[in-house]
C-alpha cells in the first residue's frame, strides 16, 4: 500500500485553496491589470480539490495509529466471489489497494463511520456547480464562480473550527480575508436584490422560482429589477413581456419572466421513457407554463379548477376536463351518448 503523509495532505489542501482564491481574484480584474476570465474554471477546481483534501486529512488523523490511515484514504481492492472448495462461496479482495484516493461518496461514508459532521447538502451543491462549470466556457461562468466562493466560506469556517479545532484566519492565511470580504459583499448584495423585487409585483407563488434565477450571460444569482421598470410602476405579473432584470455582476439585462418560468419547468423536468410524468403544464387562463398539476392551480395567475373530481366516479379531473361539466372524459362521453339516443 502506498505511504500516506497526513501533514502533506493538509499542506496540499491549503495550497489548493490559496491557488483557487488567487485564480478567483484574477477573474475579477480587468485585462490590463492582469485579469483572466479563463481562471474561473481553475479557481473552482482548486477550491473544491482543496476542501476534499482537508476532508481526507481529517479522516487520516482520526485514527491513533498512522499505519491505519492509508487504508481509509486509498481506494481498496475489488472484492470478488471465489469458490471455497466445498460448494460454498468466499468473498476475497483481488489485487492490492489502489494508488488513487477516495471520492466524495466514499468520503461521506468515512465521515459517517467516524461521526465527522459537515454540511453535506452544501458540499453536494458545490460539487454540482463544479461539474456544471466543467461543461461551460470559463468566460461565461464568472457569476456562478462568485456564488461558489460565497457558498464555500461557511462550510470551510465551520469545518476548520469544529473538526480541525483551528482558526480559519490562521490556517488559510491570505486566502481568508479575501473569502470573508467576498462572502459579506455577495450576501449583502443578494439581500438588496431580493428586497428590490418586493416592489416589482412578482406573483407570490413564483417568488421561489425568482430566487432560483441566474444571469443568462454570466450565471450570477445577483439579479435586481431594472430601475426604469420600477420607476414606471410596471409589474412583473402584468408586464412579463417587458419587465427586465439587471445583473449586478456583469450588467446584462433581459426579461425576468422567462427565467422564472424556466427555473420552474427545469425543476419539474421529466423523461416519459423512465415512467416520469409532468409536474407543470400550460395554464388555460394565462397561457403560461406555470400550472402546477399536483396542487391544480397556476403559480402565476392563481387560476384554479372549477371541478376537481368526477361527479360519478370521483376520478381526479384536470384542465382538459373542465368543459365536461364536472365529469371525467369517459362519463361525459357516456352521458352525451345517452342524450343523443334520447
Amino acid at each position: 500500500m502506498a505511504e500516506l503523509d497526513a501533514g502533506k495532505l493538509k499542506e496540499n489542501a491549503l495550497t489548493s485553496i490559496r491557488l483557487g482564491i488567487e485564480d478567483f481574484e484574477r477573474t475579477k480584474q480587468k485585462p490590463e491589470q492582469g485579469g483572466d476570465p479563463a481562471r474561473a474554471l481553475s479557481a473552482v477546481r482548486n477550491l473544491f480539490a482543496g476542501i476534499l483534501l482537508l476532508f481526507k486529512y481529517k479522516i487520516a488523523v482520526s485514527v491513533n495509529d498512522p499505519d491505519d490511515a492509508p487504508a481509509l484514504i486509498f481506494n481498496p481492492p475489488e472484492v470478488m466471489p471465489q469458490a471455497d472448495g466445498d460448494g460454498g462461496v468466499e468473498w476475497r479482495p483481488i489485487g492490492k489497494f489502489k494508488k488513487t484516493t477516495i471520492d466524495v461518496a466514499t468520503i461521506k461514508k468515512r465521515f459517517k463511520g467516524f461521526e465527522i459532521e459537515v454540511d453535506w447538502p452544501a458540499i453536494e451543491k458545490m460539487q454540482e456547480c463544479r461539474n456544471h462549470l466543467e461543461h461551460l466556457h470559463p468566460a461565461n461562468t464568472l457569476g456562478e464562480v462568485a456564488g461558489f466562493v460565497a457558498d464555500l466560506f461557511p462550510v470551510l469556517r465551520e469545518f476548520i473550527q469544529t473538526q480541525l479545532n483551528e482558526q480559519p484566519a490562521d490556517l488559510l492565511a491570505t486566502a481568508w480575508p479575501v473569502m470573508l470580504a467576498h462572502h459579506e459583499f455577495f450576501f449583502n448584495t443578494m439581500s438588496k436584490c431580493s428586497a428590490a423585487w418586493n416592489d416589482a409585483g412578482v406573483p407570490e407563488r413564483m417568488q421561489l422560482w425568482l430566487d432560483q434565477c441566474q444571469c443568462e450571460e454570466c450565471g450570477s444569482p445577483l439579479l435586481g429589477p431594472r430601475q426604469h421598470d420600477i420607476d414606471c410602476g410596471s409589474r412583473v405579473e402584468s408586464q412579463d413581456d417587458s419587465f427586465k432584470y439587471v445583473c449586478v455582476a456583469c450588467g446584462h439585462s433581459d426579461l425576468i419572466a422567462p427565467l422564472m418560468i424556466k427555473a420552474l419547468n427545469d425543476a419539474y423536468d421529466y423523461d416519459p421513457r423512465d415512467g416520469g410524468e409532468p409536474g407543470v403544464e400550460g395554464c388555460r387562463c394565462c397561457d403560461r407554463s406555470t400550472f402546477f398539476i399536483l396542487e391544480q392551480h397556476c403559480l402565476w395567475c392563481g387560476a384554479e379548477l372549477d371541478y376537481n373530481k368526477c361527479s360519478l366516479c370521483e376520478e381526479p379531473l384536470g384542465q382538459d376536463d373542465q368543459d365536461n361539466g364536472g365529469y371525467c372524459g369517459y362519463h361525459a362521453h357516456q352521458l352525451d351518448k345517452v342524450m343523443r339516443d334520447d
